[in-house]
């Protein structure tokens, strides 16, 4: 029997989460499995822990955290294939929910319960997820669920700013919206798929999405978004007004947001995001904030494993 790699997100101070891995471990090890783990310790750890673990054999892994540490992972993955010309194909992921939104789980119709997640490792039943590349002058970033670029981003980083003074909750996304919506400036871009130039100007908010859910259960991207199709999908709104752009936004919260007068929606499979003015605007990826425009995103052609019901 394969061992199990776990990573863990070890950065909250609550000792009631950090024993989350301690009590998932002995349990799958009840069941059998053998299961090995390391725990971050920064930001960006959990890239490192997973290039290390692939280097040494573990094709089976399971992340205990959020949208942030299965991010992390899988492009620690990404970057370790590259690298090392392995096929993603041979990997499988499993996912423990300990963050704060969770939404890479919802797109892949797991639990939020612990407890059921486990039994879902120890079933092992497995599905299909497309792999996407994310180039930016930072470096190479996959995505595991859910981007996005001028509010969508302002919003993450104003949640984050939250979370780093101790704020924790779902809640967290949507008090920030308002303030994030009305303070940043609509800078311009140019967005093509597929060779095809589909918009430019000033830039409200672009979705960029391989899954469907942000925010904690949000829909922004088409109802049929889905991570094992082949393709992927934006939904751009252009540069409204900061009180149209709001009043749009707000229909995140009944999941028909791509589909209001004026958005654009676009299924590709590579995409290029040029900033137009002197502002290089952030990119959100997954709930992090790994780097700027320029941005090149584009499936791989491959996918990887992951655990589901």
């Amino acid at each position: 029997m394969e061992k199990w790699l776990m990573i863990a997100n070890n950065a909250s101070k609550s000792a009631s989460e950090q024993d989350v891995w301690k009590r998932c471990k002995k349990t799958l090890e009840g069941c059998g499995l053998e299961v090995d783990v390391k725990t971050t310790d920064k930001p960006g750890h959990a890239i490192d822990l997973a290039q290390e673990g692939a280097a040494q054999g573990y094709r089976k892994m399971i992340m205990v955290g959020g949208d942030g540490t299965i991010h992390e992972v899988m492009t620690g993955l990404l970057r370790y294939a590259d690298a090392n010309k392995v096929s993603l194909a041979d990997f499988t992921l499993a996912a423990i929910p300990a963050g704060t939104g969770n939404d890479w789980i919802r797109s892949a119709g797991l639990s939020q319960n612990i407890k059921e997640a486990v039994q879902a490792i120890i079933k092992g039943n497995t599905g299909k997820e497309d792999v996407v590349r994310l180039t930016m002058p930072q470096g190479v970033f996959c995505m595991a669920n859910i981007g996005g670029i001028g509010t969508d981003a302002a919003i993450c980083y104003n949640t984050n700013k939250l979370k780093e003074k101790g704020r924790k909750g779902g809640f967290l996304y949507t008090l920030v919206a308002p303030y994030s919506t009305f303070s940043r400036k609509r800078n311009p871009v140019e967005i093509t798929c597929d060779g095809e130039v589909v918009y430019k100007g000033p830039l409200f908010t672009a979705t960029l999405g391989n899954g469907t859910y942000r925010g904690n259960g949000l829909i922004q991207t088409a109802q049929d978004t889905k991570w094992d199709d082949g393709m992927l999908d934006v939904t751009i709104m252009p540069g409204v007004s900061h009180i149209k752009g709001m009043m749009l936004m707000m229909h995140c919260l009944s999941g028909d947001l791509a589909v209001q007068p004026g958005m654009i929606t676009k299924k590709f499979k590579k995409m290029t995001v040029n900033p137009l003015g002197d502002v290089a605007d952030i990119v959100e990826v997954d709930g992090e904030l790994p780097g700027t425009l320029p941005l090149t995103m584009e499936l791989t052609g491959e996918q990887i494993n992951i655990i589901v019901k």
